[in-house]
């Protein structure tokens, strides 16, 4: 089977995309939908052995998609957008296909340096769940509702209560006890 390379420019609808071989002659150009399916289309079209690299830049969407490429055995290099820039032959003439074709002959040359990290989902989901239901992300959401409140009603707290379970749980969070000094709420009124 044929090695090939992929310049994949992603957007959050669709992403353009350029498929090139060993020697660099252009083998598919054109446009997929930044989907699961839309990737899987890709491979299953053009018949991309497992372990072809895909270039992408770094961006809003380029860990969804890197993890989505991966699932499929493709193997993504998520590479940093401004290295992308500087190394293009036509920085100013900027459009999503050459930005793919960019890519792909970057890729397929070697010339990326600057490779982003995606970390495995079951590393960086955690810590995100983590915060989500962590004490300091409770005290935060209320200390943030009585700052609100307090805009709203010209001054006066809507729940004195309420501030005062917020001051306690941040007063709580010191250095050596695993939390974080965040310093008196009421201070920034």
């Amino acid at each position: 089977m044929r090695k090939y390379y992929v310049g994949l420019d992603v957007h959050s609808k669709k992403s353009a995309f350029v498929i090139e071989d060993e020697g660099g002659k252009v083998i598919a150009r054109g446009e997929v939908p930044t989907t699961p399916e839309g990737f899987w289309g890709l491979q299953a079209t053009y018949h991309l052995a497992n372990g072809t690299q895909v270039a992408l830049e770094t961006g809003t969407v380029a860990f969804f998609v890197a993890r989505q490429l991966g699932r499929l055995g493709l193997d993504p290099i998520v590479v940093d957008a401004h290295e992308v820039r500087l190394k293009a032959h036509r920085p100013n003439q900027k459009s999503d296909g050459r930005d793919a074709f960019e890519l792909c002959e970057g890729l397929r040359r070697g010339i990326y340096r600057s490779i982003v990290h995606v970390p495995r989902p079951e590393i960086s989901t955690p810590a995100r769940h983590a915060f989500a239901s962590s004490p300091l992300r409770a005290a935060a959401g209320s200390a943030g509702r009585c700052r609100q409140g307090v805009a709203a009603r010209g001054g006066t707290p809507p729940d004195l209560e309420e501030h005062a379970r917020a001051a306690r749980l941040l007063l709580e969070l010191r250095p050596g006890t695993g939390g974080i000094l965040l310093g008196d709420p009421l201070s920034r009124w």
